[in-house]
């Protein structure tokens, strides 16, 4: 048996929260976690829309039901089958999706928030992509054991904030400490860190905040 990967053409889904126009300033390209869809992971950003700041969220390409064959579906961006050859559809999928947000809105700034599984994703993406991103929020995420040269240096040379649960059962204390060391000491990344009391969620308030922080800081380096 021999095994062949083919290049096709696909539609693939993309909601926006905001406006894209010539009036945006700050584009958030949102990443769901493993098991969502947009339709729901965008309710969190709807607070922070503004005249100025919009929402991308492309949706990972795997969708599968949640319990059983039947009933609520979600998805995610790759499994363990095919691994590489997901993370490369990954980048091509997003560097579309960034190439036509910024035709839509030519003087916006991007940024980039990953949730869960979105945190990997899009830290992979980071050093691919052809727009340049400014902050990156990683929320209850999982970074990358294996990041590579090019999104490392992307990384380093963006306003990176992680934030942790308390109660994550995903992400416990010992995990959290090994993953900033690891991503220090190897990396050369150090990112602000904050902590939230909950579980594997967003807190809103926090979200919000960050949003705005990071666009303040961003906008005067």
């Amino acid at each position: 048996m021999s095994t062949h990967f083919l290049e096709v053409r696909q539609k693939q889904r993309v909601d926006v929260l905001g406006e894209l126009n010539e009036n945006t300033t700050d584009i958030w390209l949102a990443l769901h976690g493993y098991g969502q869809l947009v339709e729901y992971f965008q309710r969190h950003f709807r607070g922070s829309v503004s005249y100025s700041r919009a929402f991308v969220f492309p949706q990972g390409a795997h969708k599968f039901y949640l319990q059983g064959t039947e009933g609520r579906v979600g998805a995610s961006w790759m499994t363990k089958e095919d691994r590489l050859t997901d993370i490369v559809n990954q980048r091509l999928y997003l560097d579309e999706v960034c190439n036509w947000a910024s035709t839509q809105a030519p003087n916006a700034r991007f940024h980039i928030i990953g949730f869960s599984q979105g945190v990997a994703t899009g830290m992979r993406f980071l050093g691919f992509s052809t727009v340049r991103f400014h902050s990156l929020l990683a929320w209850a995420g999982s970074w990358p054991p294996d990041l590579d040269e090019n999104s490392q240096a992307a990384t380093r040379a963006l306003h990176m904030s992680a934030w942790f649960g308390t109660e994550d059962p995903y992400v416990n204390e010992a995990k959290k400490q090994e993953r900033i060391n690891r991503y220090k000491e190897n990396y050369g990344i150090v990112p602000e860190v904050g902590i939230y009391e909950g579980k594997h969620t967003f807190d809103s308030d926090i979200l919000a905040s960050e949003i705005a922080r990071l666009e303040h800081i961003t906008l005067k380096r």
